[in-house]
């Protein structure tokens, strides 16, 4: 067998029978011993997609809203496609409005009211929610928690979009009972995070250096029924699986997850 081995390995074909062992998740492909690879313009990026350069006097207070900006071309169509996928959940028709809490520049606000779904914005970041209301959109700086104390029952759904991540831990439970308290009957939670089941998540998720700690779907979705939320949904998004075996497992295939819920019965003050 050994000598059988041998001699494939010295055949023409070896080399592309081991790339597709490789892809097929059989195998593993042979790498050099060192690779090297220019960085990817990130600033130049982020400075594009702004429309000018940081303030020198302002460098800290603006850093995250040029780090958001450093991915490759084509992450906005990537989002077109991700919101998509929960159109289906949201809320439809209602006269209260919809809330996404750190809506950062305003692109989830956009989508939904690209859709017909009435749609403001808070965030915590004063220069975020300044470029969110450049482009006419309803937002506010504002800290979450407290926004939410002064609005019981007054919104048709409410999302948070890769912001659980950012939160300390033992405020995640007090935030999703006051989000459950600031929903009318029957008003929806949408809250995406990383799919720390997806193998590239935990370089993306400690990519950012206010991230706290990620949150696992199981997790999530038993937290989200703890407050009293029903019919919870985990919708899967941005496919991203290098082996047969990923595939057939949804909650590893996937680069992110949203957690979505609605509010169905009264919960104890």
């Amino acid at each position: 067998m050994n000598r059988i081995k041998t001699a494939i390995r010295k055949t023409p074909l070896f080399g592309p029978l081991k790339w597709f062992a490789a892809l097929l998740g059989r195998s593993s492909y042979p790498l050099p011993f060192s690779h090297t690879l220019p960085a990817e313009p990130f600033l130049e990026r982020a400075i594009a997609r702004v429309g000018h350069a940081p303030d020198p006097d302002r460098q800290e207070e603006q850093f995250y809203s040029y780090f958001s900006e450093i991915w490759t071309d084509g992450y906005e169509q990537g989002l077109a496609q991700q919101y998509a996928a929960y159109l289906p959940y949201l809320p439809k028709g209602s006269d209260l409005p919809f809330l996404d809490i750190g809506c950062g520049a305003g692109e989830f606000i956009q989508f939904l009211s690209t859709h017909g779904i009435p749609a403001q914005g808070i965030d915590s970041n004063a220069t975020e929610v300044a470029r969110a209301k450049e482009r006419g959109l309803n937002a506010c700086c504002a800290d979450a928690l407290s926004y939410l104390h002064e609005h019981r029952e007054c919104f048709s759904g409410i999302s948070l979009i890769e912001v659980i991540e950012h939160i300390p831990p033992d405020s995640l439970a007090p935030l999703l009972s006051a989000i459950y308290r600031a929903l009318a009957q029957d008003g929806v939670v949408l809250l995406e995070t990383i799919n720390v089941k997806n193998s590239l998540a935990f370089n993306t998720f400690y990519t950012d250096p206010t991230h706290t700690r990620p949150i696992p779907s199981d997790y999530l979705a038993f937290l989200a029924q703890w407050v009293g939320f029903a019919d919870v949904t985990i919708v899967y998004s941005s496919p991203m699986a290098f082996t047969h075996d990923q595939s057939r497992d949804p909650s590893r295939a996937y680069f992110a997850y949203a957690v979505i819920a609605r509010k169905r019965t009264k919960v104890p003050l």
